[in-house]
């Protein structure tokens, strides 16, 4: 019995370690938040008619954007692993676990519309991927907040699902961008730093 007692003590150490130590990944959201809220700004950009893009490369735009994370995601996860920086933690695994789902959930959700669009032969529908993805952040901060008990991530999570609606009446207004960009800093960049923050202490 003394044996079972001093496992399961033990084990409920390392979860409630696993829950005050640092998350990793902060640098993953903040070059997220950095790549696309950049392509947001040119996008509004060219759309407005300030720099000379065509708007019939803008869709090209964005999956350029999504190939250039790739690269950077794969970058800066080769990097850490060769710090040796990777620490398994329930925290941890649950936090890349959803924030990895919720990056597949984006690809396919805005390669769905894309395909829905092309049957319809309806360019307009693919307008819903702009607010979809914040459903996917919302879901995503509310999972890692529940199992870190980071109740501050609560906040980025309203903030995504808030932003969705929103994002929804701007539909076809050129504004729309902008406060999605606004909405990428809210929700991925500034609480990517304040993980980078944590994890420095």
């Amino acid at each position: 019995m003394t044996d079972i007692r001093d496992d399961i003590s033990y084990m409920r150490r390392l979860a409630e370690q696993g829950r005050r130590g640092p998350i990793l990944g902060g640098t993953f959201l903040t070059a997220a938040g950095l790549v696309f809220g950049a392509t947001c700004l040119i996008h509004w950009a060219a759309v407005t008619g300030r720099i000379p893009f065509p708007e019939t490369q803008l869709g090209n735009l964005w999956w350029g954007a999504c190939a250039l994370f790739a690269i950077v995601w794969f970058a800066l996860f080769f990097r850490m692993r060769s710090k040796g920086q990777v620490k398994s933690s329930a925290s941890n695994a649950a936090f890349g676990l959803a924030w990895s789902a919720c990056g597949v959930g984006i690809i396919v959700s805005a390669a769905s519309v894309s395909i829905t669009a092309s049957v319809l032969h309806s360019a307009e529908i693919q307008i819903v991927s702009t607010w979809l993805a914040f459903v996917f952040y919302g879901t995503a901060w509310t999972i890692s907040a529940a199992v870190a008990r980071r109740w501050w991530m609560l906040g980025a999570a309203i903030a995504a699902f808030a932003t969705a609606p929103l994002l929804a009446l701007l539909s076809g207004d050129p504004r729309q961008l902008l406060a999605m960009a606004f909405a990428i800093l809210i929700t991925l960049c500034l609480p990517g730093f304040k993980l980078m923050a944590d994890e420095s202490k």
